[in-house]
């Protein structure tokens, strides 16, 4: 007969007239092996570290209202996610390690679900390791393109997941723990969905954090900083010249290994000279810290508009000025010298009278 150990989480569960009963089953670890388990939502706390007996643990999880907790086993690594439910949940370690999670309705949603995207992120996942390996940079450049194409159809599937389950945990935990990946697009979505969730406290405000941090970085409606650096020719050159003598000035921050920005570089190119006749000029400030690369990449890219590299790279006082987080960072002066838009796109500059 099967033996059933419980815990110490068992006398903290008792008094509260509820507790769910936690049943793992594993043939890969040692008795004596010790089970990781932590509240991860609403907070991370630390719940137990129960050990295995015979291959086999019964435990009982706290109740306090909805939650989600994560078991972890080592030697050989093992983790699942589980959700707080008056169902018995099943963890079943098999020998491949693969770990197979049974119970309550709203887990196995989340479950389904993420199985549904295995295909699409191994796919991605493979395009990935083909984009670090390759060296030719046409080839880089379509790989990037195909790579960003598929992290958007995983994000827009994540997201369509999360509104349409907001009201239980299956879309609360979906958007909490995907909250670093969320765009501004998408944080607009489902900030207004979880205020509509008052249980969800947890999701709505690391949505808001998220948010408010972007905010922190936008420099939309200030002054844009001043800046006066080394062209490609060896030139001074200042955003107050540049002001002078243009109705707007895109600025363009970018580097000769930001695959990105060499794809926007390349598509720009055929444009600059439409764009200069509406009074809009380019410049590029350069954060590569090796001078050839750099020379390297403006010509093979034909960017015709001025470029200028400021040597401390990503440490530069110009880069922490207009507070670059990443690359490429695009921002659009007007004649006054403030910055009336960020992360601008060709269509947007073609549309300017």
């Amino acid at each position: 007969m099967k033996k059933t150990w419980f815990t110490a989480a068992f006398l903290a569960t008792v008094s509260c007239g509820f507790a769910q009963q936690l049943r793992i089953s594993t043939p890969l670890h040692a008795d004596g092996s010790k089970v990781t388990i932590y509240r991860e939502w609403p907070t991370r706390q630390l719940i137990d570290t129960p050990l295995l007996k015979d291959g086999h643990i019964s435990i009982l999880l706290p109740d306090n209202g909805r939650a989600v907790y994560s078991v972890q086993l080592r030697k050989p690594w093992a983790n699942a996610t589980v959700f707080s439910s008056r169902q018995p949940i099943d963890i079943v370690v098999g020998k491949d390690t693969q770990v197979v999670v049974k119970g309550d309705a709203v887990l196995q949603q989340l479950v389904s679900f993420e199985k549904s995207l295995k295909p699409l992120e191994a796919e991605w996942s493979k395009l990935g390791v083909e984009y670090g390996n390759e060296q030719d940079m046409e080839k880089k450049l379509a790989l990037n393109a195909a790579t960003n194409r598929m992290a958007t159809e995983v994000q827009d599937k994540r997201l369509a997941f999360a509104l349409k389950h907001s009201g239980n945990l299956a879309g609360a935990w979906s958007a909490y723990q995907y909250a670093f990946a969320w765009t501004d697009a998408s944080l607009s979505r489902l900030i207004p969905s979880f205020r509509q969730q008052p249980w969800a406290s947890a999701t709505l405000a690391k949505l808001e954090e998220k948010q408010a941090e972007a905010a922190s970085n936008n420099m939309t409606g200030q002054t844009a900083p001043a800046f006066s650096l080394r062209s490609i020719n060896g030139d001074l050159v200042s955003l107050e010249s540049l002001l002078a003598t243009n109705r707007y000035v895109l600025l363009d921050v970018w580097a000769s290994w930001c695959t990105p920005c060499r794809a926007g570089n390349r598509k720009l190119a055929p444009h600059y000279d439409a764009l200069k006749k509406k009074g809009i000029e380019i410049v590029s400030i350069s954060v590569d810290e090796k001078d050839e690369l750099w020379r390297k990449a403006v010509a093979a890219d034909k960017i015709p508009w001025p470029q200028l590299v400021t040597p401390e790279g990503m440490k530069s006082p110009v880069v922490a000025a207009y507070k670059v987080k990443s690359l490429p960072a695009t921002f659009l002066i007007d004649k006054s010298g403030k910055i009336i838009r960020q992360h601008v796109e060709l269509p947007e500059l073609e549309k300017i009278d």
